[in-house]
């Protein structure tokens, strides 16, 4: 017997736009498919921290997420945001991903958070 693996590589396109509706500005990486935005990748676009990273669920588990963020990667360092400012998945992928992740402060500076609140 003979199994053969096509893999399809993935279009990845890359802009800036509004992630939250607040008219600010991230950097952008996604893959779209005939359905839309197969996956995104959300990154905040001075200190180039993920702000987000999501994939479509009947598109999961084919690596889109790994293949964003090699992406993002090529162009610079991304930081991943403390454990703290993530949903379980988030910090499964961060684990998954490897990499740097952001200091306390500055992840807090960015997003808002009052660290003392996390105390």
């Amino acid at each position: 017997m003979v199994c053969i693996f096509v893999v399809v590589a993935q279009e990845i396109a890359h802009r800036t736009g509004d992630y939250y509706g607040d008219g600010s500005t991230n950097l952008i990486w996604e893959i779209s498919d005939e359905d839309g935005i197969a996956a995104e990748l959300y990154v905040e676009p001075t200190i180039r921290m993920i702000m987000n990273i999501e994939v479509r669920e009947d598109r999961r588990s084919e690596g889109l997420a790994r293949d964003l963020y090699e992406a993002a990667t090529a162009t610079g360092t991304i930081y991943h945001v403390p454990a703290w400012g993530c949903t379980p998945e988030g910090v499964a992928f961060a684990d998954a991903m490897g990499g740097p992740i952001l200091d306390d402060e500055t992840a807090a500076q960015i997003t808002g958070t009052d660290l003392d609140l996390l105390a």
